[in-house]
């Protein structure tokens, strides 16, 4: 199934375009050669959040909900920065402290 979204993706009149979304760099690498050959690669790294991002990006999603307060949202928000910079993992943090 992959291999054929790849060659109709390819073709020269094609309306599909593929966007590939992967937490880890060497995605089209692990693919298997078949479809890595057919993969036009163009690389867009993100890179990942800061903690000063992080809390801004939490108390936005919090909204009005007082259900921390700023010194524990800045918490998880340097925890989670210092080890992935991860905006899911610092919501899953909040959500499982909550």
């Amino acid at each position: 199934l992959l291999y054929n979204l790849f060659e109709w993706s390819s073709r020269a009149h094609a309306q599909l375009a593929l966007v590939g979304i992967s937490n880890t760099v060497d995605l089209p690498e692990r693919l298997l050669p078949r479809l890595n050959s057919r993969i036009g690669l163009c690389r867009v790294p993100f890179l990942p959040y800061s903690h000063a991002e992080l809390a801004h990006i939490l108390k936005a999603r919090l909204g009005e909900l007082a259900v921390f307060d700023g010194s524990g949202l800045e918490l998880a928000a340097r925890k989670v920065a210092s080890v992935s910079g991860d905006v899911r993992r610092a919501l899953e943090t909040l959500r499982a402290a909550s």
